[in-house]
């Protein structure tokens, strides 16, 4: 069991994080002084969940019982450090694990623990602003994409100015990509061909999917947790919090360990035989990428998944702070991905504007937080995206596409949320997909998404200076307009019965006429 230590100081708030991977389970704790996060202790135990989860697509009582013990040990010590917070979360391996749900009945039984699977989308945001964090402080033009390779999965994002405007998870890491074609090394002599061939393939028709093609990238970030291995083998230059690896070295690199077993390499470059296994497949995945954005050389930063964990426990308000980040990311991806689909996008962003308004003005009879303004918002960024597929039954459509969609920072959960607000309420669909809790949920945002939706429904954002106040029993929407506006306070009135039978509460429209030049202004 790898360890380090520090000192513990009395009086001040300590937390620790736990994470279940692939390869290793680890432990970080830590504690807040004057501000800043400072480390008391880390540890590493190494475990082969992903090996297992890979191959047999379950983790098997043998390996339960080792994460249990070694779970036992860090309780022990989170207990002697008198820890006030553990976040215990698990990754690709365990997510992936056909028996996940026994194997979190067992660690909750035998250690008194509540593991938290992160989703793809969890995961990643905390990377991302990870990776973000260690970059080098300076002004970078144009795109950078941020990569990182964990053991069973490979996040990317397209970043511009600190946000991110496209982001995909790719279902194939370094880890599951040895299991799955390891096999093979023995039986061909050009195995390095099969593995670029497979690479190419697997992570390119990802990326295709980028509205217009692929943008050109002017910075390459490359990240995993063998990051400070592949720099040092590679000569890699330290820069801040990250190393600069030229891709020619890469290239050296590969082409002298592509024809090793993980012994040989294991041998040749003293390092373990559980890294040389990884080291000829990220070294795969690293020059794919180089060569597909051309730069001569990529930032390679450590990053560690408990850090920006500890710091939420930590710190209340880097929450607050992580959030404010992700929305913005989520809401570019989402505006490109309504492009793509050949939305009307100037009525999205008024539907999108009007819901938030509404949402903002009526939340003392829904009592949703900010992460719901968020969803509601997403679901008016892409309410017309059935169009796409299904001219005849868009609903349906939006429904199919919006839970099948790759968001950055929105789970699979909040996806369903999402999409379900454009079903019928009375639908099997939702009511089979949702629990009761979660239905409830979708009737707010749908209720209000609707009334949005009734304000634009001429798509000629007629309407301007919205303003909502709750009255007693009614909801008083009040607007300015320089033209006629039948079609708009017809579609409210459908949809203010919907909005009182969720609330109670009666929606009122009145609307008042303008000038053009008002009305030329337009903004709620």
């Amino acid at each position: 069991m790898k360890q380090i230590k520090s000192i513990k100081k009395k009086g001040t708030r300590t937390a620790a994080a736990v994470s279940i991977g692939s390869k290793l389970l680890r432990m970080r704790i830590a504690q807040l002084r004057k501000g800043e996060i400072a480390d008391l202790e880390y540890l590493e135990y190494p475990i082969s969940v992903g090996h297992e989860v890979f191959t047999t697509g379950k983790i098997s009582f043998e390996s339960i019982r080792a994460i249990s013990s070694a779970l036992r040990g860090f309780s022990e010590l989170t207990a002697q450090y008198g820890v006030d917070s553990c976040r215990v979360v698990a990754t690709t391996a365990l997510r992936e694990a056909g028996n996940r749900a026994f194997v979190i009945d067992q660690l909750k039984i035998q250690n008194g623990l509540q593991v938290e699977i992160l989703e793809d989308n969890q995961e990643k945001s905390f990377v991302y602003g990870e990776i973000l964090r260690k970059l080098p402080d300076r002004p970078q033009e144009g795109n950078t994409l941020i990569t990182y390779i964990g053991t069973g999965s490979i996040g990317v994002a397209v970043v511009n100015g600190g946000t991110a405007n496209f982001s995909k998870n790719i279902p194939i890491g370094a880890l599951k990509l040895h299991d799955m074609l390891g096999s093979l090394q023995s039986s061909t002599t050009n195995f390095h061909e099969v593995l670029e061939e497979y690479v190419h393939v697997a992570i390119g028709r990802f990326l295709s999917v980028y509205p217009g093609g692929f943008p050109a990238v002017s910075q390459l970030v490359l990240a995993d947790n063998g990051s400070s291995l592949v720099a040092k083998l590679c000569g890699g230059r330290p820069e801040g919090d990250a190393f600069v690896v030229e891709a020619e070295a890469v290239r050296e690199l590969y082409r002298a360990i592509r024809a090793m077993t993980p012994e040989k390499i294991s041998f040749t470059y003293g390092i373990a035989e559980s890294d040389a296994e990884l080291l000829y497949t990220t070294l795969s995945i690293y020059l794919y990428l180089m060569d597909l954005t051309g730069v001569k050389a990529a930032y390679a930063p450590q990053v560690d998944l408990l850090r920006p964990i500890i710091e939420e426990s930590l710190i209340p308000k880097s929450r607050e702070q992580s959030f404010s980040c992700v929305r913005r990311s989520t809401l570019e991806c989402v505006r490109l991905l309504g492009k793509s689909f050949q939305c009307n996008m100037a009525h999205a962003e008024q539907i999108a504007e009007f819901a938030g308004h509404l949402f903002d003005k009526t939340k003392d009879i829904h009592g949703l937080d900010a992460h719901k303004r968020l969803l509601i918002e997403l679901a008016a960024l892409l309410h017309e995206i059935g169009y796409y597929t299904h001219s005849c039954q868009a609903s349906s459509g939006t429904f199919l596409l919006i839970r099948s969609m790759d968001i950055y920072g929105v789970s699979e959960g909040d996806l369903n949320l999402v999409a379900s607000i454009f079903l019928p309420s009375d639908s099997w669909e939702a009511a089979s997909s949702l629990t009761p809790k979660q239905q409830l949920i979708v009737s707010k945002l749908s209720a209000i998404f609707r009334l949005a939706d009734s304000l634009d429904q001429s798509q000629k954002q007629k309407l301007t200076g919205i303003k909502a106040r709750l009255e007693k029993n009614k909801l008083l929407v009040s607007a300015e307009s320089a033209e006629d506006t039948p079609l708009e306070e017809w579609a409210f009135r459908q949809a203010a019965p919907f909005f009182e039978e969720v609330f109670g509460v009666r929606p009122e429209l009145s609307v008042r006429a303008a000038s053009p030049s008002t009305a030329k202004q337009g903004k709620v």
